[in-house]
């Protein structure tokens, strides 16, 4: 296992900071083993350093994606407490904690190496409803949208359901969409000041 590019670890002079890895290796067997030198990135002190952490555990997961679910596993420390509503990293996506499931008995929080079945719903894309005009006809369509990377849903990608839509012709000029227009039943005629 390749050694890591930074830990958190107890300076003498600053407490506990982020400390730069110069040189080192990860062993052991039941747990990670940590033997190298590190600098401090508050003070710059260099010191060599054995750390000791235990072993991840694979907690087995259901992540929910709108209406599909999927078994995985998320690797967590065995002694890290995972609570109802905690947002994880998973797989390159952010998943919410939704329930939490220790023998037979759902709880709020738990230990990771407690934990018998953990569910959880992806929030890092959401659905964006939105609506076309096109003259006067709206295309209503639905897209999804990520956080950061600009992917999925695009108005000007709506599907095209004009085939429903009567059309006329007046005074040699094409009018596309041409409808008799009625009064909504949702919506009031008149709106108070």
């Amino acid at each position: 296992m390749a050694a890591p590019s930074a830990l958190v670890l107890v300076c003498e002079e600053c407490g506990e900071v982020p400390h730069r890895v110069l040189s080192g290796r990860v062993t052991g067997k039941d747990a990670l083993v940590f033997q190298g030198t590190v600098k401090c990135s508050s003070c710059g002190r260099v010191t060599s350093v054995t750390y000791r952490e235990d072993r991840p555990v694979a907690v087995p997961l259901v992540l929910s994606d709108r209406e599909a679910s999927e078994r995985d596993a998320i690797d967590l420390g065995p002694e890290e407490l995972v609570s109802v509503g905690d947002r994880l990293d998973h797989a390159g996506h952010r998943i919410e904690v939704t329930s939490i499931e220790v023998g037979e008995r759902r709880v709020p929080s738990a230990a990771a190496k407690a934990i018998r079945m953990l569910w959880a719903k992806r929030r890092d894309r959401v659905v964006v409803k939105f609506s076309v005009n096109k003259g006067n006809r709206g295309v209503r369509d639905r897209g999804h949208r990520g956080p950061r990377s600009g992917e999925g849903g695009d108005p000007q990608d709506a599907r095209r359901d004009d085939d429903d839509a009567p059309r006329g012709r007046t005074r040699g000029r094409h009018r596309p969409h041409l409808r008799e227009a009625r009064p909504r039943e949702d919506v009031p005629l008149s709106q108070p000041l």
